[in-house]
């Protein structure tokens, strides 16, 4: 008899135990991108048990003793202090502090990494900057970096200076999620048409001979487009701009996890110039990109994205001076243009081997061409109403890959970053 009221007071303890375990799941997300934040680190108040969050920004945390709150921490961020209840998932958006040092980045070497960890002049603009813009030009947000000047050509055309005389020179580095945007010897001082600006998360600017390192492209400096990643709950939103100058956009945003290891996001928008102040300045643009983010085991996730771009402007001339001068402001070049498409894709592995090492894995494929009648390069016919012109394209269809592995040697506070990369980019 002793024997079976010693097993059932076991049997109550042990029941006992496991209810009173409590386990609470969620996700923690950025309160402005809805982007899945990973490595938060949530803790129960007043005790030594605390978590971190995976790469979509999911955690379980759990104790034996009762508990109804914890605390969620990440550098860059506001803290929270969450109420819990069991069997209820969290969904946590943290906000990202006004001003803050240490924001973890993606540089152009395809390693994140701490503002403080990078030997480099680097700006970040942040998704709370872009968001509070509420930008209509890519220029717009490049120009809040001091000692950075995108000049605005008219209809996103534009040129660019970093630390030099403004010009259209060959000294810079655009890159899409640290993938240059075009191959080596190949510059555009207009490339950036081709980037969709309701695609972007965050921007990176790196300015100084410091950003030589990524290659002689990048002597002037590099600018890094960090694109949206699939949000970590379902979203959606709609915008329409229209002033009174002609100007009419419709822009769109959608995304989310599909399954715990599938995510997605699609973003974009088609604007349209039509009769503004300036003669012959009419312009239409679709801009699209999308990406899906699979988790294929706890180290090793997928990337599928691309990008579509679709421009064509007119570009009115210089006025006659005859016409200046008798204050008859109109360009008499209405046939002159530029007409840009771009596709972009690309398929990334990441595999973290450990916590020291992880490797990654860029496929790319490129199909770029900006094709152009220049105002600048009409000559009138003295007398007659013919003029000579100049009409170009420079189209590329790139195919490659980008292999990296990086490690770091703890003891002596090291980073090792080792790769290969093949461009194959026939131009014309």
């Amino acid at each position: 008899m002793k024997k079976i009221y010693c097993l059932m007071a076991s049997l109550l303890m042990f029941i006992n135990i496991a209810f009173a375990q409590i386990t609470i799941s969620g996700k923690v997300f950025d309160k402005v991108t809805k982007e899945p934040l990973a490595g938060v680190t949530i803790v129960i108040p007043n005790t030594q048990i605390g978590i971190t969050t995976n790469g979509n920004g999911q955690f379980t945390i759990s104790n034996e003793q009762p508990f109804d709150s914890i605390e969620v921490r990440y550098i860059g961020y506001k803290a929270e202090g969450c109420k819990v209840e069991q069997g209820k998932n969290l969904n946590i958006a943290l906000a990202p502090t006004p001003t803050n040092m240490q924001e973890v980045v993606v540089t152009a070497s395809r390693d994140a990494q701490t503002r403080s960890d990078v030997p480099l002049a680097i700006s970040k603009i942040s998704a709370t900057t872009i968001n509070d813009t509420k930008p209509t030009l890519i220029a717009e947000l490049i120009n809040k970096v001091s000692g950075v000047a995108m000049l605005n050509l008219n209809n996103e055309q534009h040129g660019m200076a970093i630390r030099q005389p403004m010009g259209t020179s060959n000294y810079y580095l655009y890159m899409e999620d640290g993938i240059p945007m075009r191959p080596m010897g190949v510059f555009n001082h207009n490339a950036l048409i081709e980037m969709n600006i309701f695609a972007i998360s965050n921007i990176e600017v790196v300015k100084g001979p410091a950003s030589s390192l990524y290659g002689p492209e990048a002597v002037g400096g590099a600018i890094n487009f960090i694109t949206q990643k699939p949000t970590a709950v379902l979203t959606a939103k709609v915008g329409v701009q229209v002033d009174n100058f002609g100007y009419k956009r419709v822009q769109y945003g959608a995304g989310g996890l599909i399954t715990k290891k599938l995510g997605f996001y699609v973003g974009g928008f088609y604007a349209q110039q039509r009769n503004g102040w300036m003669t012959n300045s009419d312009y239409d643009k679709n801009s699209i990109n999308g990406r899906l983010d699979y988790d294929l085991t706890k180290k090793t996730k997928l990337i599928l994205a691309g990008s579509f771009n679709d421009y064509y402007s007119h570009t009115g001339g210089s006025v006659d001076s005859v016409a200046f001068y008798s204050r008859n402001y109109v360009s008499s070049t209405d046939f002159t243009y530029r007409k840009v498409k771009s596709i972009r894709t690309r398929f990334s592995v990441e595999h973290k081997w450990n916590e020291n090492n992880n490797t990654t894995l860029h496929l790319f494929y490129r199909d770029n061409s900006i094709g152009q009648n220049p105002a600048y390069s009409i000559r009138w016919t003295t007398g007659k109403p013919t003029a000579t012109g100049q009409v170009n394209v420079n189209s590329l269809t790139s195919k490659g890959f980008i292999l990296q592995h990086a490690a770091d040697i703890k003891p002596i506070r090291t980073k090792i970053i080792a790769g290969v990369s093949l461009d194959n980019s026939p131009t014309t």
